[in-house]
């Protein structure tokens, strides 16, 4: 499968967290290894932001992390001009905020199966939602 990998797995991928938790975090994001995963620059700087802001990791940690754990196994899709046209009518029909749009965008323009997210906005869209709590079910 195809998949696009929001910002909340790579936060908790980059953040201290209690040891049971993140051994789920990464027994999850192992098994996603065996698909094409991608994403998109929107992701890499709200992780870099969110990281810094909410968890006071220093800004090169968070690239350090993006360098050596993000950018060898997910696939960094550019961003164009049809993810505006696309991300603007998913702003209006599913009430998402803009960034949440053009990663709507970006999984209905490079025909990606599924997106790995946290973000319960997304249920309310065409596609499918992959979560922690999902792959236990």
């Amino acid at each position: 499968m195809k998949l696009f990998v929001d910002a909340s797995l790579l936060i908790y991928l980059n953040i201290p967290l209690p040891q049971d938790a993140e051994n789920l975090v990464e027994e999850f994001f192992k098994g996603l290894l065996v698909n094409e995963l991608y994403t998109n620059i929107l992701v890499l700087d709200e992780v870099i932001c969110v990281s810094e802001k909410k968890y006071k990791i220093a800004k090169s940690d968070t690239i350090d992390f993006l360098d050596n754990v993000v950018i060898p196994f997910i696939n960094i899709l550019p961003l164009r001009e049809l993810e505006y046209f696309t991300a603007k009518r998913h702003i209006i029909k599913y009430n998402l905020n803009p960034s949440d749009a053009i990663h709507l965008a970006t999984i209905d323009n490079y025909g990606l199966n599924a997106i790995v997210t946290e973000d319960k906005d997304f249920d309310r869209t065409h596609v499918k939602r992959l979560w922690i709590d999902t792959a236990q079910k």
